[in-house]
């Protein structure tokens, strides 16, 4: 902090050296038209303030990306949760794991000696709220406020964000140049449509606002889905609880967890040893190899969802094989369970360690028909007959429409009414009629693949330089062209007839419905990486606070003509050092 004072303070002399030489000398300052001179020199960066919903992965990044590397940047950060953390702060059911390496799941800038392979949610949320205490970043979050409305002013060229304080019900308004959605895709759940749901008068949970301390030693209990989080509390709970009830409604593919190849037994988990976990820490070196190794097996499985290629027939067949295997003796689950009609990977593929060998139990009944009926005690099965419970867990995942949860407002558009009949998204990062809007992992971003983190980190830095030229050059505002955004939906629509994505299945890849639009970017994480390394302004309609767009070259000087930065840096620095130097040889 004490350098970026020493900075300001050196910008701001800059300032007060010319702003008074055109006076001071008589010079012209003014033509017939009206267009002045701004009597300061180029280079400075103009105040702005970002509102970001959500203090989760990306809330948290962006927070140490402004705080290291951004100059006059003012962030606030809403929460409506009580603490950091995200979806991982929300997801504390029984199981509840990711499905990526931990070796993976970290950012760059910030690597972890964890203690398993596949990471549990209680160690990721310490992970991210240790990031936040270690860097001081809870300055720049409110939790337990929900934001309710966003409204673009394009008189003012801001934003007006309304908040609820959740804790004592006031509402305000805070005014922002740029806002930042880093809400994420999955983190509104909704109560599934099931007869009778509010009639039961057990205990009724929902796998995305599980209860801590939640006892299910011996109970008879009810899980309902099977997407990821029934998967992993299936798979958990099996062997606490004296009976279990799951249904199988829609075939799914069961596969080992990602990068398998370095995993346990089977794609299982396993926990690093202390001699492990002692020679990642001291040799940093060795364990950024590890790291890659990892990291390589994510990489290098693009062509896996592809139609027809080698390596997803090869992925399916190995899929087949084990489901069979597993299932061996229960046909009924082997026909109801493996797919027919759309490959490996249409959904994102369900890790199922331990969830097939968990419906082989004795004290698990599976139903292949959708439940229809719960009841005061329980449910009702296809036959009609009535099933006590104790507990009845709903893992039936989020909406998935990526319609906004509240009016964002620009332009005359509502984002939720476009959202509603087609998505279009700039690269998943901004939205056509939109403002200095951005998003992380917005519609038709890298959403398919691999780890999220390496991907955040990199959007956040696409988001960092489009806001330094913002503050450089006096700009109001950027939005991105229609036209690009529909060329990119086009071309992202053609590519994916090729890819698995494409097969008849639902997936919150296509908004949770049969043949909706594939909302992935259309290529590899590698390219993705790439193509936002740096904003494509061209793609971008540019307002300026000012008629003419060269306002900000000012008087001609530049702030390191006059702040004792090196005056010949372009020959080299001496000792690595800009600044500027007297030599005498």
């Amino acid at each position: 902090m004490v350098a970026s004072q020493d900075n300001d303070k050196a910008k701001q002399a800059s300032v007060n050296a010319t702003s008074h030489l055109a006076e001071k000398y008589g010079w012209k300052n003014t033509n017939e038209a009206g267009y002045t001179i701004n009597e300061v020199p180029s280079g400075l960066l103009r105040p702005v303030k970002i509102v970001c919903l959500g203090a989760g992965a990306s809330g948290i990044n962006l927070a140490k990306l402004v705080q290291d590397q951004m100059q006059n940047v003012e962030l606030q950060i809403y929460d409506k949760n009580s603490d950091v953390g995200g979806t991982w702060w929300e997801n504390r059911y029984p199981g509840c794991a990711c499905d990526i390496p931990s070796a993976s799941y970290q950012f760059t800038w910030e690597p972890h000696i964890w203690s398993q392979y596949y990471a549990e949610s209680p160690e990721i949320f310490d992970y991210f709220k240790g990031i936040v205490v270690k860097y001081g970043l809870s300055k720049y979050i409110k939790l337990r406020h929900r934001v309710d409305h966003a409204e673009w002013d394009e008189d003012e060229g801001h934003w007006n964000i309304t908040v609820t304080d959740l804790e004592s019900g006031d509402q305000f308004t805070e005014s922002c140049d740029i806002f930042i959605n880093a809400g994420g895709p999955l983190n509104f759940w909704e109560w599934p449509k099931i007869n009778g749901l509010k009639d039961f008068k057990g205990v009724l949970v929902h796998s995305a606002a599980y209860p801590e301390g939640l006892d299910l030693n011996g109970k008879r209990v009810a899980v309902v889905g099977i997407g990821s989080s029934g998967v992993q509390i299936t798979a958990k709970i099996q062997s606490q609880v004296e009976k279990l009830y799951t249904w199988i409604s829609t075939p799914t593919w069961m596969t080992p967890s990602f990068a398998s190849k370095y995993s346990g037994v089977g794609g299982g988990n396993f926990k690093y040893s202390e001699e492990q976990k002692r020679r990642f820490r001291e040799e940093p070196g060795y364990y950024l190899k590890y790291c890659k190794m990892v990291e390589t097996q994510l990489q290098e499985g693009f062509l896996a969802f592809h139609h027809n290629t080698p390596e997803a027939q090869g992925l399916e067949k190995m899929a087949r094989q084990e489901m069979m295997e597993k299932l061996k003796g229960r046909d009924d689950l082997i026909e109801k369970l493996i797919p027919k009609d759309f490959p490996v990977g249409c959904k994102r593929p369900t890790p199922g360690n331990g969830f097939l060998e968990a419906l082989m139990s004795p004290n698990v009944t599976t139903f292949t028909k959708a439940l229809d009926t719960i009841t005061e005690q329980g449910f009702l099965d296809p036959d009609g007959n009535e099933h006590e419970v104790d507990v009845i867990i709903l893992a039936t995942g989020f909406n998935t429409t990526w319609v906004p949860r509240f009016p964002i407002i620009a332009n005359g558009y509502n984002l939720q009414d476009q959202y509603r009949k087609n998505p279009i998204s700039y690269l998943g990062l901004s939205a056509p009629f939109m403002p200095n809007y951005f998003t992380f992992y917005g519609p038709y971003g890298p959403l398919g693949q691999g780890s999220a983190l390496c991907m955040i980190e990199k959007m956040a830095e696409y988001f960092a330089q489009m806001i330094r030229k913002l503050q450089l050059e006096n700009i109001k505002s950027y939005t991105p062209r229609l036209s690009v955004a529909l060329d990119y939906q086009e071309h992202t629509d053609l590519y994916h007839n090729r890819t698995v994505w494409s097969g008849n299945c639902r997936s919150w890849f296509k908004g949770g419905k049969l043949g909706g639009k594939i909302m992935l970017h259309p290529g590899t994480r590698t390219q993705y990486m790439e193509l936002i390394a740096a904003p494509r302004y061209e793609d971008y309609e540019i307002q300026y606070r000012n008629r003419n767009v060269w306002y900000w070259l000012g008087n001609g000087f530049s702030t390191r003509d006059l702040d004792g930065r090196d005056l010949t840096w372009y020959l080299g620095l001496v000792d690595g050092k800009d600044e500027q130097q007297h030599f005498d040889v």
